[in-house]
């Protein structure tokens, strides 16, 4: 019961997916390029909503956990856009589902990292839940049915039902005390948010370690990290380019002789559960450059062998692409969870967001271009070198995941120092000798069987009888001076 809530979380992000894919098959069907701005409304409310959760812990000085509360009123907009899908009006739809989307990413990506504990596997974790959006992604892109939104309909009406009893049950386990999920897994969290000290500036942080010997402070790269953030966004985003999804429904036309167009997405979802699976056990730096470099390499390929009447050739280069893309995709997630001020975290994660449906809504333009060669060229080119740069500011500025406090210390420049003699070994240092103030003098090493030795104290004279011998023992028992001791 106690990881009711995470699981929860993770389902709603699956719901905001199953909708998102069917806005998206939608905007394919029906090339027309106004309906596509429905998607920035979800930007808008996002922003708004990041804005009001920043000023309320500002007011507060306190993580309050108020993420249910806002993703119960991002399913009743689900429902009530299930209800327009229902009776086939589909603008007013995706309107509120866009403010449903909106209004459910960005608690649940904050509650999946507010929840993590501090043993590093805050991004195996971020990893899962972006693998359960694009899984949704995947499936409301495959339903779709332009004949039939009614079907459609009832799919996600019974998927938002199920989701808002989830969140009642949650808040009634709440009430009952069958759990708490206003409570961090990161202690050191916890004990700040309760004295009100998670959210300090700058200058009261500084000033907690200003006099200490076993600290030092270097200069603050905070913003730096949290603004390569917007480029691997950038970087993210190009996989929803429309001349490279049109050459993959293409190609596996032409291989494999059916029109599977949801092939792309469910290539890079199987991309987001091999790389949550990988790191749990790799670094997400380590992720990000080898497969960074299959794709270059992938993407390097496919524009070699491209043939306008021979797609079928690219059909194994895009799969590598896909999926390579898929696996480090949520490093980005990441960086903004982690390395953003606490304070400010939700804000730089709708920031993000707007960053993605942008560029989104920027790519559905490649549609309107003449030459296709020459816009996979242009494509394909800007996204090796994006890339290449995305690979080399990861391995430099991306640090190692660690508990909230501690990344935020550490990007802050506050450092321990460390101890200027090296830690003995010696028995004579340990807590019980120290305790008994002997010295290294004070103890005789005796040599036991193999690499065994034992310390003797107190440490005998050197001057000390030897025991007899057993010859002279004996002797000495025989003739009856001795005894037997």
């Amino acid at each position: 019961m106690y990881h009711f809530p995470d699981i929860l979380v993770f389902l709603c992000l699956f719901a905001s997916g199953c909708f998102f894919g069917y806005y998206c098959k939608h905007a394919y069907v029906y090339d027309n390029l106004w309906v596509h701005w429905h998607a920035l409304l979800g930007g808008v409310v996002a922003v708004a909503l990041a804005g009001g959760l920043t000023l309320r812990k500002y007011l507060k000085r306190q993580q309050s956990y108020d993420h249910f509360y806002v993703i119960f009123y991002g399913l009743i907009c689900y429902l009530i856009s299930c209800c327009f899908m229902l009776t086939g009006n589909l603008n007013i739809c995706f309107y509120f589902g866009f403010i449903g989307i909106g209004t459910t990413l960005i608690p649940c990506y904050s509650y999946i990292s507010l929840r993590s504990s501090s043993r590093g596997l805050r991004p195996a974790r971020i990893a899962f839940g972006n693998a359960l959006h694009f899984a949704g992604f995947t499936v409301g892109f495959s339903v779709f049915n332009e004949f039939e939104p009614i079907y459609c309909g009832w799919i996600y009406l019974g998927i938002s039902l199920f989701m808002l009893a989830g969140v009642v049950v949650n808040e009634v386990l709440q009430h009952l005390g069958v759990h708490n999920y206003k409570v961090s897994f990161d202690l050191a969290f916890n004990l700040l948010n309760e004295e009100k000290l998670v959210f300090l500036p700058n200058k009261s942080i500084f000033a907690l370690f200003a006099g200490r010997d076993d600290y030092y402070v270097q200069r603050n790269r905070q913003w730096w990290v949290v603004s390569l953030a917007a480029v691997l966004m950038l970087e993210r985003a190009l996989l929803y380019s429309a001349s490279y999804q049109q050459l993959a429904w293409s190609s596996t036309f032409a291989y494999m002789a059916t029109q599977h167009l949801y092939g792309p997405y469910a290539l890079y979802t199987f991309g987001c559960a091999l790389g949550c699976a990988l790191m749990a056990r790799y670094k997400p730096k380590l992720l990000y450059l080898m497969f960074g470099v299959i794709k270059i390499t992938a993407l390097s390929a496919l524009l070699g062998v491209y043939d306008e009447n021979a797609t079928e050739q690219c059909f194994y280069f895009l799969c590598f692409y896909y999926t390579s893309i898929g696996v480090y995709s949520s490093v980005v997630f990441q960086l903004v969870l982690e390395c953003t001020p606490l304070l400010y975290t939700e804000l730089a994660l709708a920031v993000a967001y707007v960053i993605e449906l942008l560029v989104l809504e920027v790519l559905k333009y490649e549609t309107l271009a003449d030459d296709n060669w020459q816009e996979l060229l242009g494509i394909g080119i800007f996204n090796i070198l994006l890339t290449a740069v995305c690979i080399a500011l990861v391995c430099i500025l991306v640090p190692r995941s660690r508990g909230l406090i501690e990344m935020r210390n550490k990007l802050m420049g506050v450092r321990r120092r460390r101890p200027s003699t090296p830690p003995q070994s010696k028995l004579w240092n340990t807590n019980y000798f120290v305790y008994h103030d002997l010295q290294p003098d004070d103890v005789r090493c005796v040599k036991l069987d193999g690499n065994r030795v034992f310390q003797q104290y107190p440490k005998e004279s050197d001057a000390s009888e030897e025991p007899p011998k057993i010859g002279e023992r004996l002797a000495s028992i025989c003739s009856g001076k001795g005894a037997f001791y």
